[in-house]
């Protein structure tokens, strides 16, 4: 029967029957061909997306080492000879105590020069520079020492008319007036100066004397003329700036050369020790009323029983 079936059967179907197979196999193959192109595109992407991961991670390590700020004062240390006890701060800077008056780097040169009969090497503190300026001072002075005096500024709340109203209680009747502390500059103890240079702002405008940012800075410049000097040789205090310093604190007897913008004095620590134990301003009595007329009637019974 078998072979009847297979005797009597017409000849298209073997043909039928091949061209299925063929037509099976060939969507076998696409079939697959497309699963490995699809296999092929997603393992691409996904190198890609490994690739775009990597060079994230490497980037983000990039800019950490690079702005690390141990990272920045080894380097300052290693190749400056500097000694940096405090980096710039990263936030913004307050506007009252920037000063954006280029430096004429030859006057301050002409100025410092001469100072302890023309040795290079100086210990030299340097107050309200900023990074761009602190380079010029190495290259300025290769062989000397240079530290950053830190500063935190003043409370904004503190004004002028704070420091020098045009009243106070002098009988303390309601109130006992005082002025308001400002930030003391920050070092390392036991440092010594040679120099303490600082630049100070100024506006250019009415009333640039009266301006506590300035004041400030030359108050601190002042205590650690006191407190920093190196032995009896006293510090000198380079004062850079447009306007002319305060003659209160820093005196033209103790003004040793000028040159364009450069200020260099050589003040008296002893007197300059004294004139700080006095209030920053007249919001305060420096010997209040009721004191003084104790010291008074004191003086008058020893007089009387002189």
């Amino acid at each position: 029967m078998g072979s009847l079936e297979a005797r009597y059967r017409p000849a298209g179907a073997a043909d039928d029957t091949a061209k299925r197979r063929t037509q099976k196999s060939k969507s076998f193959k696409e079939v697959e061909k497309f699963d490995v192109f699809v296999l092929e595109k997603s393992s691409g992407c996904k190198f890609r997306s490994l690739q775009l991961l990597l060079f994230a991670i490497m980037s983000a390590a990039f800019l950490t080492l690079l702005y690390t700020p141990s990272v920045y004062e080894h380097q300052l240390q290693s190749n400056s000879f500097v000694n940096v006890g405090w980096i710039w701060d990263k936030t913004i800077p307050d506007p009252r105590y920037v000063s954006t008056m280029p430096v004429q780097w030859d006057d301050v040169y002409k100025t410092i020069e001469s100072l302890n009969g023309g040795e290079q090497k100086l210990k030299v503190g340097l107050l309200n520079f900023n990074s761009t300026e602190f380079g010029s001072w190495t290259q300025l002075l290769p062989e000397s020492e240079f530290s950053i005096i830190r500063l935190e500024h003043a409370n904004e709340s503190i004004t002028w008319q704070t420091l020098y109203p045009e009243w106070i209680d002098e009988e303390e009747e309601t109130e006992i007036p005082s002025c308001p502390s400002l930030p003391e500059p920050n070092f390392p103890r036991g440092t010594h100066f040679d120099v303490i240079a600082v630049k100070l702002p100024c506006t250019r405008v009415g009333g640039w004397s009266r301006d506590v940012a300035r004041l400030h800075l030359q108050l601190s410049a002042a205590k650690l003329a006191v407190t920093a000097a190196r032995g009896n040789r006293g510090v000198h205090v380079m004062f850079v700036t447009e306007c002319f310093p305060l003659p209160n604190l820093f005196s033209c007897k103790n003004l040793k050369k000028h040159e364009g913008n450069a200020w260099l004095y050589k003040p008296d620590s002893k007197a300059l020790k004294e004139k700080l134990r006095l209030p920053i301003g007249s919001c305060e009595l420096a010997v209040p009323l009721k004191a003084k007329c104790k010291l008074i009637t004191i003086s008058a019974v020893f007089n009387v029983s002189a």
